[in-house]
C-alpha cells in the first residue's frame, strides 16, 4: 500500500499549499470570464471612449460598488487603464475590441476556449483521441490569421524589407506558391501588396480553404488567386513557381518530407522557399512552454522546430544556400532550388 503522508498536520500543510497553488490556476480563468462577460454586456465598448464608475453603473444598473470590483480587476489585468477617476480601455486592448487586422476579440476568446478543449481531451484513453474536424480547424486557423488591412499591410511590407530577393520577384508578378494557406492572412496581405502578383494556395482542408477563398473576395484579388484543395504531397506542378512560402509549422511530422519535395518540384530552378520559426520556446521548462507542446502536438506537428532544424530540413530535401533572416515576425529561413 502507498503511504502519500497525507495525514496529521504535515498532510493538512501540503494539502492547502496544493489549494493555493490550484487557486492561483483559477484566477486567470476568472479574470478570461470577466473579460468574456465584459464584452458581452457591452462594457468594454464603454470604456473605449473613457467612463467613470458611477457613470458606468447607472447606464448597466450593475451596483456602484460591484462596477467599482469589476474595474479594479481589470485594471489590474492590463485590460482598463485609470487616470483622473476616469477609466478607459488600455490601448492594446482597445486595438483588440477594434479588430485590428482582424484580430478581435471574438476571435481571440474561441481560439482559447478551442485551446482549452483540446488541452483538456489529452488525458483521453488512445482509442478517444481525435483529431481536428473541419470546424475546429476553421477555428484554429481564424486564431493565427490577419485581414490584408493597414496594420497588416504594413507589418509585411518592414518583414520583405528584409528579403531583398523574395520581394522582388513577388514585385514581378511571382507566381507564389503559399502552402498550407489557413484563412489567408500572409498569402492576402501580400498579394495586396503586389498589384501584378498572381498566386496559388494550398489547404487541405474544405472549410478553411472556402473561407479563404471568401476573404480573398472581400479583399479585391480572387482574380489572382487559385485556391485548391488538396494535399500538398499531391500538387502536380512542375517548374512553375518564382517562389513558395510554406507554413510548416502546422504540418505534421509524416508529411513534411512529401512536401518539401513537391514543393522543390514545383519550384523553378533557383526559386526561393520561405519558412517561419514559430514556437521557439520548446525547451523552455515552464508552464507555457509545457501548454503549448501539449495542445501542438496534440494536433501531430512538428512543434517548436528551429530555424537551423529548418535549414537542415531544407538542405536534407534537395534545396541550398540557407539563410536565417531576422524579422518582425521572428526568424526565417530562406532556401533556393540548386540551378538544375
Amino acid at each position: 500500500m502507498h503511504d502519500s503522508g497525507a495525514s496529521g498536520l504535515d498532510g493538512l500543510q501540503s494539502a492547502l499549499a496544493a489549494r493555493a497553488t490550484v487557486q492561483g490556476w483559477a484566477e486567470g480563468l476568472e479574470l478570461f470570464e470577466l473579460f468574456r462577460a465584459a464584452h458581452r454586456a457591452g462594457w468594454l465598448d464603454r470604456l473605449r471612449d473613457g467612463t467613470t464608475a458611477a457613470r458606468l453603473a447607472e447606464a448597466t444598473g450593475t451596483p456602484a460598488e460591484q462596477t467599482e470590483d469589476v474595474l479594479a480587476a481589470l485594471t489590474s489585468a492590463g485590460v482598463v487603464q485609470h487616470q483622473d477617476d476616469a477609466f478607459r480601455l488600455t490601448p492594446a486592448f482597445d486595438a483588440l475590441l477594434a479588430g485590428a487586422s482582424g484580430v478581435d476579440v471574438p476571435t481571440v476568446l474561441d481560439a482559447a476556449d478551442l485551446a482549452r478543449d483540446r488541452v483538456a481531451g489529452a488525458v483521453l484513453p488512445a482509442e478517444r483521441q481525435h483529431d481536428l474536424d473541419g470546424e475546429q480547424a476553421l477555428r484554429l486557423a481564424r486564431g493565427w490569421g490577419v485581414r490584408p488591412e493597414d496594420g497588416a499591410r504594413q507589418l509585411y511590407q518592414v518583414l520583405y524589407q528584409a528579403l531583398p530577393d523574395y520581394q522582388d520577384r513577388l514585385a514581378r508578378g511571382g507566381p507564389l506558391l503559399d502552402v498550407g494557406s489557413g484563412v489567408g492572412g500572409a498569402l492576402l496581405t501580400t498579394l495586396a501588396l503586389h498589384d501584378g502578383l498572381r498566386a496559388v494556395g494550398v489547404e487541405v482542408v474544405p472549410a478553411v480553404a472556402a473561407e479563404l477563398t471568401a476573404r480573398a473576395a472581400d479583399a479585391g484579388v480572387a482574380d489572382r488567386l487559385d485556391v485548391r484543395v488538396t494535399d500538398a504531397r499531391e500538387l502536380p506542378d512542375a517548374d512553375a513557381f518564382e517562389v513558395c512560402y510554406w507554413a510548416q509549422a502546422f504540418f505534421p511530422a509524416e508529411a513534411r518530407a512529401g512536401t518539401l519535395a513537391a514543393i522543390r518540384r514545383a519550384l523553378r530552378p533557383g526559386g526561393l522557399l520561405l519558412v517561419q520559426e514559430l514556437f521557439p520556446a520548446q525547451d523552455d521548462p515552464g508552464t507555457r512552454g509545457a501548454l503549448d507542446r501539449l495542445f501542438h502536438r496534440r494536433q501531430r506537428v512538428a512543434f517548436g522546430v528551429s530555424a537551423e532544424d529548418l535549414a537542415t530540413e531544407g538542405t536534407a530535401a534537395g534545396f541550398d544556400e540557407p539563410q536565417i533572416v531576422a524579422s518582425p515576425l521572428g526568424r526565417l529561413v530562406l532556401l533556393r532550388r540548386p540551378r538544375d
